[in-house]
């Protein structure tokens, strides 16, 4: 079934932002079109309220019964750091439940792992495996040598990973295989005083975390997962392994043996790219499963790694 989604009041930018939202619909089997409004009938409404022809448009939506997404400076779907990932989740959920298809959501559905284990994980497998922490906003904190602390805000909500400085979303990157990491909810006053002006794709953050370190991850277990949304790969799509998981996905679901044996990868490689993609709230299991963490992970997380991720990252360490 396809969609017809009508626009107004919207700026260039955003409009351009939704076409990319819509086409991105592809990944949850949706196919959606959209258009400018033209006064006819459609299946959702996109619009600014801030706008006088938004506004109207939006009036117009709500007399004939039609769902409507309001996008405006008003709106969180406005803010800077709002992707087309995260727009494209708010479609989708409007649209499931124009579609009567309306469920609850499983995007953050947790591997089953005993609580008392996270706390001896790598900082990444804890962002994937705790559910305390699922699409939860958070500032991370890492104690580094010589006592000094990198500082991130892990983003969910925008999809955004903010930081003061680009050195510290380096830094932070990767850290992601150690476990000596703090996650603390963002309150409501730290909003109104944000960490840094410096943000980034949260799904390419992770995922370049995860890709340094995949030697020191342990493997992800092997129940078949699903992708529920596009990863906004960012800076981070010229990582062609990820791109080829991500295309398998997109076919059906599958275990992380099914898709390294499809695209001709190295076990470790696929492993990586699905704890980036669960940690970013972007996979749905099948069947719960349990996670091992071997020891020897253990004790290269607790030291940091580096000639591992070194290794890793010049191609030296072994599959």
């Amino acid at each position: 079934m396809q969609f017809d989604l009508r626009y107004a009041g919207l700026n260039p930018a955003m409009e351009q932002r939704l076409r990319l939202a819509t086409t991105a619909l592809a990944a949850h089997r949706m196919q959606a079109r959209a258009s400018e409004w033209d006064g006819t009938r459609c299946d959702i409404v996109a619009a600014d309220p801030t706008d006088a022809y938004g506004r109207r448009v939006l009036d117009i939506a709500r007399r004939r019964g039609t769902p409507a997404l309001e996008i405006g400076p008003t709106t969180a779907l406005y803010e800077p750091g709002a992707n087309v990932a995260r727009l494209t989740r708010a479609l989708h959920e409007l649209l499931l439940r124009v579609s009567g298809n309306a469920r609850a959501p499983s995007v953050h559905a947790s591997t089953t792992v005993p609580l008392a284990q996270h706390a001896n994980m790598p900082a990444l497998v804890r962002l994937a495996l705790d559910p305390a922490l699922a699409g939860i906003d958070v500032e991370a904190r890492s104690q580094e040598v010589r006592s000094q602390n990198v500082v991130v805000w892990l983003l969910p909500s925008t999809g955004r990973v903010l930081s003061a400085t680009v050195s510290d979303q380096l830094r932070a990157r990767e850290r992601l295989a150690v476990k000596e990491w703090s996650f603390t909810p963002i309150t409501e006053r730290q909003r109104a005083a944000p960490l840094g002006e410096v943000n980034a794709s949260l799904d390419a953050f992770l995922l370049q975390g995860a890709w340094q370190a995949r030697a020191e991850l342990p493997p992800f277990p092997g129940n078949e997962v699903g992708l529920s949304d596009w990863p906004d790969l960012g800076s981070a799509a010229a990582l062609v392994e990820a791109l080829k998981v991500v295309q398998v996905l997109q076919r059906s679901r599958s275990s992380a043996a099914v898709i390294a044996r499809r695209c001709g990868l190295a076990q470790r490689d696929v492993d990586a790219c699905l704890w980036a993609f669960k940690a970013a709230g972007l996979l749905e299991n099948t069947a719960p499963a349990t996670v091992t963490v071997p020891a020897a992970v253990m004790v290269a997380a607790n030291r940091g790694g580096l000639l591992s991720r070194l290794a890793a990252h010049f191609g030296l360490s072994r599959p």
